[in-house]
């Protein structure tokens, strides 16, 4: 009769463990695919409203304060079909609705290295068929910019070089690998791009 009891218990224990795993799951799954639709939608109607020209002699509009959560546009490589969303910020509940602008690199649309992140598990899973020469877009309310991938590479999570400055290095991708390790993986996988259009 113990022995019945007890595996009666464990038996609830897995179901409603199961059953609230699941339900965390179909939550987050809603909350970031809820989260991209909305960006987007913001998007298209910010690109909308935009001036085709700007007029002449007008003076330089300031560039507007960026607050981590806001939107800073689109990041998308046809070849792979991946199209993200990306925010400010990369802390953890940024790149759990979508891809995350690393804080204190170039913003898009500027000169200097535009740094990207997101989860290989989710947003980012793609870019394990990423090719040298694929190209990727930008997509801002202000315009759009191309990238032509220069190449990858494996690096420790410390290696803060990647995210520095270099001569072609316009638009580098950060993710973790190996894309198929469970758990907090040990390395980052990197790509790297240069501007073409």
């Amino acid at each position: 009769m113990r022995k019945g009891g007890l595996l009666l218990g464990l038996g609830s224990v897995l179901i409603f463990g199961g059953a609230a795993f699941l339900a965390v799951y179909f939550y987050n799954a809603h909350e970031s695919t809820s989260a991209q639709k909305n960006a987007k939608e913001w998007l298209n109607a910010a690109e909308a409203t935009r001036p085709a020209r700007p007029a002449l002699r007008t003076p330089p509009r300031a560039a507007p304060l960026i607050h981590r959560g806001d939107v800073l546009g689109e990041l998308n490589i046809p070849r792979l079909h991946m199209s993200v969303m990306v925010f400010e910020g990369d802390d953890g509940r940024i790149l759990k609705i979508g891809a995350g602008h690393i804080p204190g690199t170039a913003l898009p649309l500027s000169n200097g290295n535009i740094c990207i992140a997101a989860h290989r598990d989710t947003f980012f899973r793609p870019l394990r068929g990423i090719h040298p020469s694929d190209v990727i877009t930008l997509r801002t309310p202000s315009g759009a910019e191309r990238f032509a991938v220069t190449g990858t590479e494996i690096v420790r999570p410390s290696t803060g070089k990647v995210l520095a400055e270099a001569p072609g290095r316009d638009l580098t991708l950060v993710t973790c690998y190996p894309f198929s390790y469970f758990g907090h993986a040990p390395r980052r996988f990197i790509v790297h791009a240069k501007k073409i259009g």
